[in-house]
């Protein structure tokens, strides 16, 4: 009894922002997110910012900062407490972007000492925040009630209005409303506010982001009338047949007049397709229910985005006390049969993670930057998006119900730090159920009326307990239009009953769900909340994933970890930008997850990555495939993969390609083809003997559309028709060819050509033709690339280390050269002690000189001990005069052995500079893959070729690999730290292992795309360009 009294007595005494128990003071209910209008037509407009009801706060503050809360100014909430020779700071903003403070990312875990509900006060720091508003006299009313708002303030706050304390709120990432009538004053008001970094909720807010801090979003004043719609929710569905609308819903009425009417408005446009009034008499509890049934209507999904107008009008007689509006959507979302139904649909759910990230305002996000992210997801097939870890700012809500983006609403709750242990996790702990559900009520509470929201999410990484298994079952009681998941659910022994609608384990293999998930739940879909994780170089095997979606229905997709690299812009002293991670701000006291916040699709400013162009490939709707051939007549087999959407509101063109080149285009006409069907269509094409043939087929917009343009492409496919013959090059006598030993060299030449081989070890030195020097080192065996993201996180740097000393130490055992007709063979043999095997290289130089380069790989290890090689091939150095590449193989951009689906086979150019991805962190890059032939010339046109024997994959950069390499363990490295030389460093390769993408700390390439320690062998030949 003493402990309890003294734990109750000290948590009386702790301010609130040390308290457990105390969530809030004085705040509103929480409400769904819409504005007061004085008329329906100003509703309708959507246009709040221009309505008399709505004062912004946004702009520039005063601002102090403190690092600890004994050192902030107690009263500088007071009306006499001068703050003019503060400094001014933009709100919203995270101060930390605005130069105080630093920013800190920790991937999981608290960046102070466990110890619920206190933090760390040796530096938690304070902002504190004072600006004046005006209220005209002649628009001021005290018959009026008038309410200030935050959309997110991280992480705990107090306000106060001239002077007098209103309250205090915690909880970043949901609004939180004060009543502030009795506080105001008409002409002009002060306004304080007084922000912690840290609090008792920074326990639930331990999500995988930077640790920033500040008023996030909007701050405004709006005002209603005394009588107001205080809230409403409506579900706008289906009938059982999935065919005519039915609004269900709800309004909470504030009022005293029993006299008054609801008007509610359904609009298609400027056309009223349905209307009803409810006397405010028939509420019960102020709630007053009602039900619009048989609308004739369109649906609204992801690919048909139909939205209609509802406007909710509080009359009394025929004046309108307020009114209001929202955009609706008329759709269903349910489990039934094992699987997750839109409109009766079994949808698959094409998505991406996406965290709230600015580049140069971190939490802040602009319209713009919104608007931008939702055009990419339309152009790269992505049709969802998981707001990872919390609701998001009401305009990206907006936007996904007007373009079409299904959307995963998740809590802002994760508690990843504790673990996952039951005695640990405050999942399990009743002191903390208060604080989960004030998280999950109040993002259902905010964002219930939008259509894209199609699954609720309770929370990430939070353990699992009885706060999950009751939370689940308020929002099914209040919410039982959408199914409800949490990724940890029924994880604990202790905690079985069942409370996710959907199995959506995080990074499951395909093993792994073939092994636990099929034939385990019939009831229930499975749906990745998080995979393919693209942490640096990396998505690789997508194409695979999806084989495996599409061969099990109950397998309903999955959201990509993650849409952005959270790096932020920093200059060096130089005046370079460039973009950070963990571990580039702060005090060393404090660890950091380095790079892991650095997992986007694209970069920081949208620019996308490589791997952008993979997933809008596997995400596209439309497959086509080679069926059978008769003679020159092909059947293709395609398949509308939409589940809205018939194929005639596109057109489908192809070209045909001939040894890369363009022979003829053409169209497949009377394409009327339904959502899940299957078209068969056959074209016949003259083929030549002895020349490869691809044919790509193209699916594109017929039209302008919300977001995309006429001919954009959705969707595409190469398919090759025929292979190509054996590569022959003219080996046609050219001058009879010298040879000379001297010292340790032996050179080969004639009139036009000079080629020196280092006879101590191997290497070819000098390589010259019509006087230009074409390679100046190489070809050198290699078998290491840089380490990648994904090989740092399964220590494949370490256990492929042997492949790093073979690449730098191979030894000379062996060289012989021999005359022959018309050629000089040089045979170079070398023992690999590190991997107990043997390489030969063959080189035969021919008069014209061509040379032919032989690679045969002996494997004599043990394949137990000695893992895959990262690569085989050969490394060289060429001037840098030779900085234009063409090539006749996989691109346009980067792509890799187990990424390349998007990059079709065709004749593509460059710049060497434009070869390089500069990622984040610096790693391998820049490769492309099954090239026939590879050309790098200066700007005459002079150069060198080299063709493969069929196939080789090439990069060309100006760094040589060991400047991306830093080592065994990852160092701190940017993009700024890699200068280029005044050389080319060209790979020609028989392969280059797959950059993975499973996960990130521990995953390995998929087997089928590594190099398995086994003999291999491979030719290309150098040819000199000359004009």
């Amino acid at each position: 009894m003493f402990i309890a009294f003294s734990f109750s007595l000290q948590a009386q005494e702790n301010p609130e922002w040390q308290r457990l128990d105390v969530l809030s003071v004085n705040t509103e209910d929480p409400r769904a997110n819409f504005h007061i209008y004085d008329a329906e037509a100003d509703a309708l407009t959507g246009e709040y910012k221009k309505s008399g009801n709505y004062k912004s706060l946004n702009g520039s503050w005063k601002f102090h900062f403190a690092e600890v809360p004994e050192e902030r100014p107690v009263d500088f909430y007071k009306n006499d407490f001068d703050v003019k020779d503060w400094d001014n700071i933009e709100v919203p903003g995270d101060w930390q972007m605005q130069g105080y403070d630093f920013p800190l990312y920790v991937s999981a875990g608290f960046t102070f000492k466990i110890n619920p509900p206190f933090v760390d006060t040796t530096y938690n720091p304070v902002g504190s925040y004072k600006r004046t508003f005006d209220l005209p006299k002649s628009k001021f009313d005290k018959n009026e009630d008038y309410f200030l708002h935050f959309g997110a303030v991280n992480s705990a706050f107090y306000v106060w209005i001239n002077g007098e304390k209103v309250g205090y709120k915690e909880g970043t990432k949901t609004p939180s409303e004060f009543k502030i009538t009795q506080y105001l004053k008409p002409g002009e008001n002060s306004i304080a506010v007084e922000v912690y970094r840290w609090s008792s909720a920074s326990y639930l807010e331990d999500q995988d982001f930077w640790r920033l801090s500040g008023i996030e979003r909007d701050v405004y004043i709006y005002k209603t009338p005394k009588s107001r719609i205080k809230d409403f929710f409506v579900t706008p569905g289906l009938d059982e047949n999935y065919d005519k609308g039915i609004l269900d819903g709800y309004a909470v009425i504030a009022s005293e007049k029993k006299k008054l009417q609801l008007d509610l408005r359904i609009w298609d446009g400027e056309k009223i397709i349905s209307e009803i009034s409810k006397p405010i008499a028939e509420a019960k509890n102020d709630t007053l229910n009602f039900q619009i049934s048989d609308l004739d209507i369109k649906h609204w999904s992801a690919e048909t985005p139909n939205l209609y107008s509802l406007s909710l009008s509080l009359n009394d007689g025929d004046k309108t006390l307020m009114a209001t509006s929202a955009k609706i959507g008329f759709r269903t979302s349910e489990i039934k049969g094992g699987q997750l139904l839109v409109n009766g649909k079994p949808i698959l759910l094409k998505g991406v993670n996406r965290h709230e990230h600015d580049q140069n305002s971190g939490h802040v996000i602009s319209r713009e930057s919104m608007l931008q992210d939702i055009k990419l997801f339309k152009e790269y097939n992505i049709n969802a998006v998981r707001n990872s870890h919390y609701p998001v700012d009401p305009y990206w809500y907006e936007l996904c119900d007007e373009y079409g983006i299904y959307m995963i609403d998740e809590a802002n709750l994760e508690s990843h730090g504790f673990g996952y242990d039951e005695d640990k996790t405050p999942a399990n702990k009743p002191e903390f159920e208060q604080m989960h559900h004030d998280r999950i009520a109040r993002m259902m509470q905010t964002n219930k009326n939008h259509p894209s929201i199609i699954i609720w999410s309770m929370g990430n990484e939070a353990g699992d307990g009885p706060a999950f298994i009751e939370n689940y079952h308020w929002l099914k009681n209040n919410d039982p239009s959408r199914p409800v998941q949490y990724e940890r659910a029924e994880r604990g022994e202790n905690f079985q009953e069942p409370h996710t609608d959907i199995i959506p384990w995080m990074y499951a293999s395909v093993d792994y769900i073939k092994s636990n998930y099929l034939g385990n739940y019939p009831d229930r879909p499975f749906i990745w909340c998080e995979y393919a994780h693209g942490m640096g170089n990396s998505t690789g095997d997508l194409v695979d994933l999806w084989d495996f979606v599409y061969e099990n229905p109950q397998i309903q997709g999955g959201f990509i970890w993650d849409w952005v690299d959270q790096g932020f812009v920093k200059t060096d002293e130089n005046g370079d930008d460039y973009w950070t991670y963990g571990g580039d701000y702060g005090p060393d006291r404090y660890r950091h997850d380095a790079n892991f916040v650095i997992n986007g699709l694209v970069n920081p400013d949208r620019t996308p990555h490589p791997a952008l162009y993979e997933v809008k490939d596997v995400y596209q709707n439309v497959d086509i495939r080679l069926k059978n051939r008769n003679s020159g007549t092909f059947t293709f087999e395609i398949e509308n993969r939409f589940f809205f959407t018939n194929l005639k509101e596109y057109e489908i063109s192809y070209e045909l390609l001939k040894d890369g080149e363009f022979v003829k285009a053409g169209s497949l006409d009377d394409i009327d083809l339904s959502p899940q069907e299957i078209l068969l269509k056959k074209q016949s094409f003259k083929l030549e003997k002895g020349a490869e043939y691809f044919i790509n087929f193209y699916v594109k917009t017929t039209k302008i559309g919300k977001m995309l343009p006429k001919g954009h492409v959705i969707a595409k496919k190469q398919i090759q028709l025929q292979e190509g013959g054996v590569v022959k090059l003219p080996i046609a006598a050219s001058g009879k060819l010298k040879t000379k030993n001297k010292g340790e060299n032996l050179t080969i030449s004639n009139t036009d050509l000079e080629v020196v081989f280092h006879k101590e070890t191997g290497m070819l030195s000098a390589y010259s033709f019509k006087g230009k020097e074409l390679i100046k080192k190489g070809p050198k065996p290699d078998f290491w690339r840089a380490p990648t993201d994904n090989d740092f996180g399964n220590s494949f740097q370490k256990r492929a280390k042997a492949w790093k000393e073979a690449t730098n130490n191979p030894k000379l055992v062996d060289f012989s050269s021999e005359k022959e007709d018309g050629y000089v063979e040089v045979n170079t043999d070398f023992e690999l002690d590190s991997v107990s095997s043997t390489l030969k290289i063959t080189y035969k130089i021919y008069e014209n000189g061509v040379i032919e380069v032989g690679n045969n790989f002996e494997f004599n290890g043990d394949s137990e001990k000695i893992t895959s090689l990262p690569r085989f091939g050969n490394a060289m150095v060429i001037p840098l005069d030779y900085d234009e590449v063409e090539w006749y193989g996989r691109g346009p951009y980067e792509n890799y052995w187990d990424r390349k689906t998007a990059a079709f086979v065709g004749i593509y150019k460059s710049s060497v500079e434009d070869l390089y991805v500069p990622y984040i962190r610096p790693q391998e890059n820049g490769y492309r893959t099954d090239n026939r032939w590879v050309k790098l010339t200066d700007n005459e046109g002079n150069g060198i070729k080299f063709s493969g024997m069929p196939l080789v994959s090439f990069s060309a950069l100006r760094n040589p690999t060991s400047d991306f390499d830093p080592g065994m363990r990852k160092a701190q490295k940017h993009t700024i730290d890699i200068k280029p030389k005044d050389e080319i460093y060209l790979n020609i390769d028989y392969k280059q292992m797959g950059v993975g993408g499973d996960n990130s700390w521990g995953a390995r390439t998929w087997e089928k795309y590594q190099l398995k320690p086994k003999n291999y062998s491979y030719t290309y030949f150098i040819e000199p360009i000359s004009e």
